[in-house]
Formats: C-alpha cells, structure tokens, sequence
C-alpha cells in the first residue's frame, strides 16, 4: 500500500521518582480507609541516592553524578539551591552522603544522557532524627491525604525555595517540603515542623518553546512487491498491485536497497518494504506513477529498526523520541557511499539503522549504520531585525530567533536559557550581566530581560560574537 509516512518510536518513560515521604527515623501512622485515596499531583520529582565526587565549576555551581546499578544521573547544584539535613538547618555536601533531591518536573532540561537535574531543594541524610515530606496543605495546615497536620509555632522556619522567609499563611493552598521529627499516631497525625518549603512553582516567566517545524524532503512508501521485472539496461522495475493506489518503483545502479539491519540484500517478489522518494526529483506522468527511490529498506526477521529523522546538535531527532550515541563502529555514509563524519547528521535528515535502544523518553540508542540524506545546513543570521530595541543606550534583539539561526540549540530554564552548538556552551539568566561560556564568566554590557512576552532580548553584540564559534 502507498503511504506517506511519519515513522514514530513509542516508549515508556523511566523515571526515577520516589512519591512516598522519606523517613529516615520512624514511620508515621496512615488512616484506614475502604475509600479509595485520590492520587494527589505533584510538582516534584524525587530522587535518591548517595553523592558522587563533587566538583566545583569556575561559576560556583557543583556538580556530581549518582550510579544506581543501571541508572546513573547527574545534579547540577546552583548557589540558589537550597541544601539541607533532615532537621532543615542548612548544610555542606560531602561525596558519599544519602540525599533526596526535589527537582521542578515543570522545567525544561538538557536533552543529554545521563540526564543532568537541577533541584530546588536537596536534603542530605544525617544521623539526627527527621522525617522529609511532600504535600498540599489547607487553611487548617492539614494535608490533601489526611495523613499530616502542622501545628505552627514561632520557630517554625516557612520559607520559598529561594530561602526567603514567609508568614504561615503562605502555606494554604500550596505544595510544601516538610521536615519535621516527633509526630503523634493520631489521623492524621500532628506534628510541629522544623521547617516549611513553599513551591510556587517556577518564579520567573517561562520562555515559551516553540516546536520545531519538520520540512520533510522524501516520501515514503511502503507496500509488498508484486512482481520483479529486470530490464534490458539492467535496471530492475518493482509493481506493487495494491487495489487502492497501485505504484511502480525502478531500481537503478545508484539505488541503496538495504533489509532493515542495514545489510545489502537482493529484491523478491512477496518482499516487505519502505522506500524513499526525493520529493523534488520529477516522476513520470503514468498510470500506475512510477518513482524511482533513493532508498528501499527490506523487512526481514532480522534485529533491526530503521528509522528515518532529523536530528539537532544533541543528535536528538525533532519529534524527541530518538537520540544517538555515536561510536567508532558506527558507519556513517551519505546517498553515494562516500564515508562521512558525525557533524555531517546534525540538521540533514538521516536514516539510522540500530538493534537496541533505552526505554527512555526519549530513547537512546547507538546505531550501526546511518545514511544521511543531505547535507547538513547552519543558515547565516540576518542581524538587521526589525524588532530591535533600545536598552540603556545598547540594542537589544531576540535571544532565540537569532541563536536557532547560527545553529545554536536553544534550551530554556525558566529563568534564562542555555545555548549548545558542538562543544560551545552559553548559560544566560535574565536580569543577570554574567554569564557563562564553557564554564567561563563574562559579562554583558546590559542585563538579558524580557522585552516581549515570552521573548528574551540580549545585546546585539553578544549575537555577533556567536558567529565565531
């Protein structure tokens, strides 16, 4: 059957969230109930695990990266983070502690592997008694599941994430990390926290992040071949009788025609196939039409997905649901055969061939072959935008439309952004001059800002600078 095709790779997202309140001295009595418990939502992921070497970037952030048996992550701890034990007092990372970080799940982060995380709050694991709970209180400090009552007092510490301290009143309606220790074994039980982290979510405007638009440049088609016909010059003509919308295909010397573990194989009648179509090559004007592939993928009974995307800097494809990791077996060719490099797949549509992939989101895979489909293209940056404006004598311009257009992927933070193209990196915060480049600080002559809704506008100098890289 002729189709036109978008391929699509489904998988189940593993997340390592731990939703049950971390205690690390006794467990609090739960209400019986034959009701069935509403799940609450919640805006954290909880992770944990024990501290791996700490490192400390020039900015001041640190860094470590946690190995639990298969699942290794990464966290990013800014100087904003907030780092406690158990009892809420404020403490320093040592490699080797146990800590549960709370992580915004409503903010973007790097598509990487492993995946990098930057929590709101981090609470390390101490010998002193404590108990770490998530929940939505009441105007009666009571919790969305009946478990927990605060009963406030004086000292008891209510704070936001950024460490500013709040009335109680801030507490009702809102999501809250809760550290506290005795509590009684009534329903729901009481207790008098030592401290209270109010969410608000994220503090600043989120930079609305718009999907990338996918041009496609080949069709494809799938169908059973009906009969093989081999021409006087060699060339071979596939029919494929389908009652519906019947096509031919002609198969040439310069054809690629490979099974879908990207081995070479020989047409068949009865043979399952996809082909694809330069849709800018003229096709004969017949009935049944006829066209003349690039590349004809075989099903067989053979390991092995081929799948067709374009990928971005990160080799992640735009529908986010494959990313590469390239090795040194990793073939990669273009249409003709010539051999080509890594950098060569970034923006070109490729086909990527690979027997095993992660059951991530997305999900990741090293493949053994890739055929690209094109050249890889960085378009020049036209800096003469209408929409300029002026800040404190410094032209100002729109982070993003600018970026994307040297080739820079743009991530949003929530409060910034961060920008990657082969090894550069930039991380910019608004309404902060520094920022950092691979690691290193500079500083704008303005603060970034929003100028626009959802538009974040930096110095038109900084964009020109992004040419060099």
């Amino acid at each position: 059957m002729k189709k036109a095709m978008t391929m699509a790779l489904t998988a189940t997202l593993a997340t390592s969230a731990i939703t049950a309140p971390l205690a690390f001295a006794q467990d609090k009595k739960e209400p019986t109930s034959n009701e069935v418990q509403e799940e609450v939502a919640t805006n954290f992921i909880q992770l944990t695990g024990k501290l791996g070497k700490i490192e400390k970037h020039d900015n001041g952030t640190l860094y470590t990266t946690i190995e639990q048996g298969d699942e290794t992550f990464s966290l990013y701890i800014e100087e904003s983070t907030l780092v406690l034990d158990n009892q809420g007092k404020e403490v320093e990372l040592k490699e080797g502690a146990k800590f549960t970080a709370f992580v915004d799940k409503n903010k973007p982060m790097l598509a990487i592997y492993p995946p990098r995380y930057t929590p709101e709050v981090l609470v390390v694991e101490t010998a002193d008694f404590g108990i770490v709970e998530v929940g939505t209180f009441d105007k009666d400090f009571v919790n969305k599941e009946n478990t927990l009552k605060l009963n406030l007092s004086d000292e008891t510490v209510v704070t936001n994430v950024a460490g500013d301290k709040l009335s109680h009143d801030a507490i009702v309606g809102k999501e809250a990390i809760v550290l506290y220790g005795p509590a009684t074994f009534s329903i729901p039980a009481q207790t008098n926290p030592y401290r209270v982290i109010v969410f608000d979510g994220v503090q600043d405007e989120v930079e609305e992040i718009t999907p990338i638009e996918e041009v496609v440049d080949f069709q494809q088609f799938e169908g059973e071949i009906t009969d093989v016909v081999t021409r006087e010059n060699g060339s071979q003509l596939l029919v494929i009788e389908d009652k519906e919308q019947p096509f031919a295909l002609t198969v040439g010397k310069e054809t690629i025609v490979l099974d879908n573990t990207g081995k070479k194989i020989e047409l068949q009648k009865g043979m399952k196939f996809t082909a694809y179509v330069d849709v800018m090559k003229p096709a004969i004007l017949i009935y049944p039409p006829q066209y003349a592939p690039e590349v004809i993928i075989v099903q067989t009974e053979g390991a092995g997905v081929a799948e067709f995307g374009t990928f971005d800097l990160n080799l992640l494809n735009h529908e986010n649901t494959l990313k590469l990791t390239i090795d040194d077996k990793t073939e990669i060719t273009g249409l003709t055969g010539d051999k080509l490099a890594k950098d060569d797949l970034i923006n070109a549509q490729a086909l990527v061939f690979y027997t095993v992939a992660t059951a991530s989101i997305p999900a990741q895979t090293t493949p053994t072959k890739v055929i690209v489909f094109g050249e890889a293209t960085f378009p020049e940056a036209e800096l003469a935008v209408e929409n300029s404006k002026q800040v404190d004598g410094v032209t100002m311009v729109p982070l993003r439309a600018l970026a994307e257009e040297l080739g820079y992927k743009v991530t949003s933070t929530g409060k910034g952004a961060i920008l990657t193209k082969g090894n550069a990196s930039y991380e910019i915060t608004r309404r902060q001059k520094q920022y950092t480049h691979n690691r290193a600080i500079k500083a704008f002559d303005v603060a970034p800002t929003l100028l626009e809704e959802n538009t974040t506008y930096v110095p038109q100098t900084f964009i020109e600078s992004l040419r060099g890289e």
